[in-house]
């Protein structure tokens, strides 16, 4: 049943506490300030908050945990591997010369020769590459099995623009947890591509799900004050799961037990999704408020803050309309739709970058490994060191997406010119140059999360914010392709086509709408008065 209801004012959030206990009303963002009471001053509330917070998050690790596995679980070697049959002895004898050019891969491609018929590797690594002949013509068959990965969580997320705002946050998070431990676990039985290639579409479809739920309830339990931070938090943790990846593949040399030991680490971090509460912007705008109310009745248990939910009015209005009416709100309400478009394509640039990058390492430098380490810690460190929260916190949400798409294109076109300048036996400057660009691309990945978050109305949160990663998914599902070009063309072209990518984006960033100092909408009516000022007409309209 709707309570009384008037869409959300900037400067309602600015009321004292004497004029709140006056009219004895609090918004839904003022209840949650009130009962998370962490701050500067209040410490020791602020440390159980980043507990509560980064312990609720663990299970988001799912996503680089599985996105990055096939990097080191599918990993191609050309040069490793001795002759075992008269032919590869005939090719070798006849192509004398610098040992490095020889066992390559134009060399066995070239001469057709098979493993395990005319050679076999002698690395001390298994790869399900190596095991099952993805080489050569078969190669893209290994692209497909990194790409058809973001095909499930495209599907995953086409299913979760339905599920997050119907059952829930957390039931739809297990849901994707389940899921993706399950299939992770699974390749311990698997022996052929086709099977691999169904468990790497369940093993998307489960992790998307779980990172995008689990992100949408962080949030909705943040204090306004804090929520910016509590975006460094979430993305830095999408950095440590990929360190995390790296660690485990380099000290597990079989392929299998690779997967075994992630989707362990993924049933332990289940249970906290499973003792994690679910969101009470939901519960209101679902009509549940006593639910919400028990809700924060346990919150400010934790922070030791009084029961305010008990003694107040909550102000909020119920939201029921069904998947149909939930897309026509879209036609009704512009700037939302203007907003979701544009997000939907900065977010698809930033996966095509990050992915097309990611899978890029081993073209552009020898060690994989001390490649991707580096890039994860180098977007690790701008989150740590602080400089992407004072980058929002001083420019704002959306002038820190144009600023990092931005820093990212220019980047990319300075490698351009420094391509071909050796910098050792394996490293040269166009590859530290793009280690550099990890920085921007965290940056960016952060921003633009938290202001596609703030921008969505409550009752719309998931439903765009599974469009905008789906939309992600398209990015990262052609960006792997793209590392394929570097066989086929020049690189310099490949690392221009990424930086005009960003320049695009950040341009088309500038005519979003900004967040900044803005209480979340719980319905599409509250994006009138936050973002539409010059829209008195329709602003009528809704009065009405």
């Amino acid at each position: 049943m709707s309570k009384e209801y008037k869409p959300l004012q900037e400067d309602e959030t600015k009321k004292t506490g004497l004029e709140d206990e006056k009219r004895n009303k609090l918004t839904v963002e003022e209840m949650v300030d009130r009962t998370i009471d962490a701050n500067k001053e209040n410490k020791l509330s602020l440390v159980k908050f980043i507990a509560l917070y980064m312990v609720g998050l663990l299970s988001s690790m799912v996503g680089p945990m599985m996105a990055y596995s096939p990097i080191f679980t599918g990993f191609l070697n050309y040069k490793d591997w001795v002759c075992i049959s008269e032919k590869c002895e005939g090719v070798l004898a006849n192509n004398t010369g610098d040992s490095e050019k020889l066992f390559s891969r134009d060399t066995i491609c070239e001469n057709s020769l098979q493993p395990e018929v005319d050679f076999t590797w002698t690395i001390d690594r298994t790869s399900y590459a190596l095991e099952w002949g993805l080489i050569c013509s078969n190669e893209s068959k290994g692209s497909n099995l990194k790409s058809f990965f973001f095909v499930g969580a495209f599907i995953g997320l086409l299913v979760g623009t339905a599920l997050f705002d119907r059952i829930g946050r957390k039931t739809t998070s297990l849901i994707g947890i389940s899921i993706a431990t399950l299939s992770c676990l699974g390749v311990i039985l698997v022996d052929s591509y086709g099977g691999m290639l169904a468990l790497r579409i369940a093993q998307g479809f489960g992790s998307f799900i779980t990172v995008s739920g689990v992100g949408i309830l962080a949030l909705e339990l943040t204090p306004s004050k804090l929520r910016n931070l509590s975006q460094v938090l979430c993305s830095s943790l999408w950095n440590i799961g990929s360190i995390l990846c790296v660690g485990i593949s380099y000290a597990v040399k079989d392929w299998k037990h690779i997967y075994l030991v992630e989707g362990c680490i993924l049933a332990v971090t289940a249970i906290s999704v499973l003792v994690y509460p679910e969101s009470p912007r939901f519960q209101l705008v679902k009509g549940k408020e006593s639910e919400a109310r028990e809700t924060f009745r346990k919150i400010s248990k934790i922070f030791k803050t009084s029961n305010q939910s008990e003694n107040v009015e909550l102000i909020f209005k119920d939201y029921d309309k069904n998947y149909l009416g939930q897309i026509r709100d879209f036609i009704k309400y512009p700037v939302m739709l203007k907003n979701t478009l544009i997000l939907m394509a900065c977010w698809g640039s930033i996966s095509c970058i990050s992915y097309g990058l990611l899978f890029s390492w081993g073209k552009l430098g020898a060690d994989i490994y001390s490649s991707i380490i580096f890039s994860s810690l180098g977007s690790f460190i701008s989150k740590a060191s602080g400089i992407d929260y004072y980058i929002i916190h001083f420019l704002g949400r959306k002038n820190a997406v144009v600023l990092n798409f931005a820093g990212l294109a220019a980047l990319f076109f300075l490698a351009v010119p420094c391509y071909g300048v050796e910098l050792g036996d394996t490293w040269r400057l166009e590859h530290v140059v793009c280690l550099f660009t990890t920085l921007f691309s965290g940056g960016v990945w952060g921003s633009i999360s938290l202001l596609t978050k703030e921008l969505s109305p409550t009752s719309h949160r998931g439903m765009i914010l599974c469009i905008c990663s789906a939309a992600a998914r398209i990015g990262a599902f052609i960006g792997p392709y793209l590392s394929l070009l570097y066989n086929i063309i020049d690189s310099r072209i490949v690392l221009a086509i990424f930086g005009c990518l960003g320049a695009c984006a950040s341009f088309l960033a500038f005519f979003n709408s900004d967040s900044t100092g803005k209480p979340i909408p719980s319905v599409p009516e509250d994006l009138i008065p936050l973002h539409c000022s010059g829209h008195e007409k329709l602003r009528e309209e809704e009065s009405q």
